[in-house]
């Protein structure tokens, strides 16, 4: 549902780059080498949640629907959000009523089994998340249980399925474009483990049945995995036939490896090490937008953040530009609203980034009413090395304004208890939409009283217009709407944006051609000859 990075893929090195340094194997010729920060915890694209889960587990199955390409920097070229396109279905066709999907797929693909990627695969694999009701289940009916967004699926025969919505949502084909909408293989399942309702299958954490452009030849939790072309896949061929892929939680060998051309994709490094890659002629530093913000979480219905003079006074006590410049080293993008620039139905009219303006802060805070000082505990994740940058930085400023903050540093697990328990008072996260759409992201970040939305924001009339805007294929009532909303969101100040981040890649000189998407996409990756 939402998508967070660990702290491996986000803290800075404070050590000296390459010295005693062990080294992974690593392949050679031919083989791409991709090294990675943070490495999944479950390879099943029905349980998976977390960036680095689904990202990985996609390469080896396919879906309904796809996302579409756009140019990106450097050579590269990056996914679309705004353009869904075929994958396993060939065509489809929507009703009038924005409710009934038909989809035609195409004929003749095949499980590494010899069983059929077919209509009846496609059924047995969304029934198969929504009855397990994981993260894949909220994926596949966009947040909509009540009732669920899916009301039936029929398979006439083998090459056309038949998808009941509840209502319209305009948003169905980019959400079964997600790694949860990945097609499985039945046998392969059913013969290790099958279904269980609410529970995850073991097996399926760590194998795959799947249906995709690639096999998993070998994998080592947390160490490596060794990924091969599928020659029976049904799409174009992989670009490269085999990917050894290492996890590498350490910082200086990611840089190494990155600097000296053992890896020719690295992905997870923190921006610190990759600046000093930015003139180095060996390598190209790729940084892509993502709706990925690294952010300050007010919890609104906790004081002092549900007074809503005190949430704006601290929204003009960050010294925004400093921080881009100077932490994140330039890459991201400053904003203010309830949309991130890379959303489509972002308008950057309406959300024009707030200044640093420490008198308006002191005048807000004094029109609150409260009392100065103002305690307030920050919780932070423990090893995160940008955060704790911020949060100091913020500290001394907001005590001038007269809020007395304390830093809590906890590790992983206590972290996710604060923030998905609604424990913590404030709390620093680097957190986005693992769906790029304005209606899935609002679905679980303003809502009232539902338990994904972690500010506690509660603003009914714009909850009224996202459940309008949601239900409805109208983009010109969408778009209106979310404008609306934003308004809406901007007077409220329910929580910090610092800025949208950019994800940066590292590709070495061997590297051809490179796709970018938020949820990593190998297929289309290649090498010079």
């Amino acid at each position: 549902m939402r998508l967070h990075y660990s702290k491996a893929a986000l803290c800075l090195a404070a050590v000296l780059w390459g010295a005693g340094l062990s080294q992974p194997a690593l392949a050679q010729d031919d083989t791409m080498v991709v090294n990675i920060a943070s490495a999944p915890s479950n390879l099943d694209p029905a349980w998976g949640c977390g960036l680095w889960d689904i990202g990985f587990v996609q390469n080896f199955y396919v879906r309904l629907t796809q996302y579409g390409e756009k140019p990106g920097p450097d050579g590269t070229t990056e996914f679309d959000p705004s353009n869904i396109v075929p994958y396993l279905a060939e065509s489809w066709t929507i009703s009038d009523d924005g409710k009934t999907y038909t989809f035609k797929l195409n004929d003749g693909w095949k499980f590494p089994s010899g069983n059929p990627v077919d209509s009846t695969a496609v059924k047995y694999s969304f029934e198969r998340a929504l009855k397990m009701n994981g993260c894949g289940a909220y994926f596949l009916l966009d947040g909509f249980y009540t009732p669920p967004l899916i009301e039936s699926m029929m398979t006439p025969d083998a090459t056309t399925l038949i998808i009941q919505l509840a209502h319209p949502d305009a948003n169905a084909l980019q959400n079964w474009a997600q790694p949860a909408g990945s097609i499985v293989d039945a046998s392969v399942v059913e013969a290790n483990g099958g279904i269980e309702a609410g529970k995850p299958n073991e097996w399926m954490a760590s194998h795959v049945a799947g249906s995709g452009p690639f096999l998993l030849e070998s994998y080592t939790a947390n160490q490596s995995a060794v990924l091969l072309a599928n020659p029976d896949f049904g799409g174009p061929a992989p670009g490269v036939s085999k990917i050894q892929v290492n996890w590498i939680s350490s910082a200086p060998t990611l840089l190494l490896q990155a600097r000296t051309g053992q890896a020719d994709v690295t992905l997870g490094m923190a921006k610190q090490p990759a600046s000093t890659l930015r003139d180095n002629p060996d390598v190209r530093v790729i940084a892509n937008s993502v709706a990925i913000s690294q952010m300050v979480i007010l919890p609104n219905k906790k004081a002092p953040w549900d007074n809503v003079k005190v949430r704006e006074a601290v929204t003009y006590a960050v010294p925004y530009q400093d921080i881009l410049d100077k932490i994140a080293f330039g890459w991201g993008t400053l904003f203010y609203g309830a949309l991130m620039p890379t959303m489509a139905e972002f308008n950057p009219d309406l959300s024009v980034p707030r200044p640093f303006d420490l008198e308006k802060a002191k005048a807000l805070i004094a029109e609150s009413g409260l009392a100065t000082p103002i305690p307030v505990e920050l919780t932070l994740l423990e090893g995160d090395a940008v955060q704790s940058q911020i949060a100091t930085i913020l500290q001394s400023i907001w005590k001038e304004i007269g809020i007395d903050m304390t830093i809590r540093i906890v590790p992983a697990a206590e972290f996710q208890d604060q923030a998905e328990g609604h424990k913590a008072q404030t709390l620093m996260r680097l957190d986005g939409p693992g769906v790029v759409e304005a209606g899935y992201f609002l679905g679980y970040d303003m809502i009232c009283d539902l338990g994904f939305n972690l500010t506690e924001v509660c603003l009914p009339d714009a909850e009224k217009l996202l459940a309008e805007a949601r239900q409805t294929n109208d983009m010109a009532l969408r778009a209106k709407n979310y404008d609306e909303i934003t308004k809406i969101w901007i007077a409220a100040s329910p929580k910090i944006y610092i800025f949208e981040d950019k994800m940066l890649t590292i590709l070495s000189n061997r590297v051809d051609k490179y796709h970018f998407a938020h949820e990593m996409d190998f297929k289309t990756w290649s090498l010079k000859k």
